[in-house]
């Protein structure tokens, strides 16, 4: 039996995927400040990649218990759902976040560079998060 794609979950997930990447870019920005090191890309991403898996997977684990699976992504289907909104809600986001703290439209190379990083965390953030989601669906975790 073939199965549709629910689109609120996925949605959800989505931008929740979308503001954890944002916020730990920022955060990935902050300890390159701190650090003082001079690779600010190295630090910054992978500070960013390491908060974005956690956070996420965080994220899933609650909603999975608040609303006892329901919210839950249930399948790749809806896995790539959510990937794809959490890229496409990344400029609706980001823009008007950039403009309201530097006064100015961002350009495309920041958005570039934002999904440059989320292709691969993002990913990374799904797979860890539904790891845990399919085993406390399947009952062997629900203790």
């Amino acid at each position: 039996m073939r199965r549709t794609v629910r689109l609120g979950p996925a949605v959800l997930h989505g931008f929740a995927l979308a503001v954890i990447t944002l916020v730990a870019m920022i955060v990935g920005f902050a300890v390159y400040n701190l650090v003082g090191l001079r690779d600010q890309i190295a630090v910054q991403v992978l500070t960013a990649g390491v908060v974005c898996v956690v956070a996420f997977a965080v994220w899933g684990f609650v909603v999975h218990r608040l609303f006892h699976g329901r919210l839950s992504l249930a399948d790749l289907k809806e896995l790539g759902a959510a990937y794809a909104a959490a890229l496409l809600w990344t400029p609706v986001l980001f823009v008007p976040v950039h403009y309201a703290t530097q006064g100015y439209l961002t350009g495309f190379g920041n958005i570039l560079a934002t999904w440059l990083f989320q292709v691969p965390f993002n990913l990374l953030a799904l797979m860890v998060a539904n790891g845990r989601l399919t085993v406390a669906a399947n009952g062997e975790d629900d203790a």
